[in-house]
């Protein structure tokens, strides 16, 4: 038997007895306080994890309280008056959501109806610069459409507004002639070896809008219908190259002899007059205004063989209506954001009312 061997059981008894003293040593440890220092060490870090979650549950009341501008609650009754004041801030913010949502849904109409104009506009405009008239392109597209039917150049059916003029030297009473000369300039003439053709055509379609057109005879030239002495005929100029110059002349005479007024004195002994400003009398008793739209806006003029000024009158509406849509989408937007910072906000006090006590 070697060593190793001889020494195996006296070592084996030494580790006996060395456990035995461990095992008295915890038994006097316990006996003199051991237990409890094992409980006050568990219980420290009970309390520091318990510490943390509190600290960091402060700083995020804190930081939500922050992001509400309101100051944090230092004590139990701060607290219970911060919450009252919370559930008002609630209100005041679910509130003023709705009025900008109701705000934003205005404008989004407004905007639709401003862009659906803007549309219209642009197309009058593109319309005009093809031509000269300033007949409305909803009138000329009718008329196109009636030509193109019957194999006819527009040419030969103009309209009336595009053979007379207000002359140039009577421009101070240009609103009241269109005023006057309105629905008149948007007719149709259609010349008689037409007639029949035309009336056919417009018998059997939808036109989907309003058509005033008149049958020009085939007529030797009759004595005309003396003029007043302030007749509104007498400020307008027929296109002196127009094979309807004999009938408009006489049209104009027949129908349109208004006295142009400078008193009310005068208008009063008129039997047919006119204002500068755009009161019509008829028949001595009939009197009308319509204000519906400026008597000086030439986007609406319909005579003259020229539209310049009406291009640059329409031009400038476009850009006029450009800034109106312009601004209508910067409203939309700022009150969107806005809108999302009040959701923000809502949120923010979600969150802050987790905290149900101090």
């Amino acid at each position: 038997m070697d060593e190793a061997e001889r020494s195996r059981p006296k070592i084996a008894n030494h580790q006996e007895s060395l456990n035995d003293s461990r095992t008295e040593l915890k038994k006097n440890i316990a006996e003199n306080g051991g237990d409890r220092l094992e409980r006050l060490t568990l219980d420290i870090k009970k309390f520091e994890t318990e510490l943390a979650e509190r600290r960091r549950k402060a700083a995020r009341y804190e930081e939500l309280c922050s992001k509400l501008s309101i100051r944090a609650a230092d004590d139990a009754e701060k607290f219970s008056l911060q919450k009252k004041a919370i559930v008002q801030i609630a209100q005041e913010a679910n509130q003023r959501e709705a009025d900008l949502q109701n705000d934003t849904s205005e404008l989004s109409l407004e905007l639709r109806e401003q862009t659906k104009i803007g549309e219209a506009l642009k197309s009058e405009i593109t319309s005009l610069r093809s031509r000269k008239n300033n007949i409305p392109v909803t009138q000329v597209a009718l008329r196109t459409a009636i030509c193109q039917a019957l194999g006819l150049k527009e040419s030969v059916m103009p309209f009336a507004g595009e053979l007379l003029q207000v002359r140039e030297e009577e421009r101070d009473w240009e609103g009241a002639a269109e005023r006057v000369l309105h629905n008149f300039g948007l007719s149709i003439l259609v010349p008689d070896s037409h007639y029949a053709a035309v009336h056919d055509w417009v018998d059997k379609n939808h036109l989907r809008g309003r058509l005033v057109y008149f049958r020009v005879r085939n007529s030797t030239r009759r004595e005309l219908p003396e003029l007043g002495r302030y007749s509104l005929v007498k400020k307008i100029a027929i296109k002196p190259d127009s094979p309807f110059y004999d009938w408009l002349e006489k049209e104009l005479a027949t129908r349109f002899d208004f006295a142009c007024c400078e008193s009310r004195e005068q208008f009063n002994r008129e039997i047919k007059a006119v204002t500068r400003a755009g009161q019509i009398k008829s028949h001595g008793e009939r009197h009308e205004k319509d204000d519906r739209h400026d008597i000086s806006d030439r986007s609406r003029y319909v005579l003259g063989w020229t539209n310049v000024a009406k291009l640059q009158a329409l031009d400038l509406q476009m850009k006029q209506l450009d800034a109106r849509i312009k601004g209508v989408v910067e409203s939309i937007q700022a009150k969107q954001i806005e809108i999302e910072g009040i959701r923000d906000k809502v949120s923010f006090i979600s969150k802050l009312e987790e905290y149900a006590s101090f």
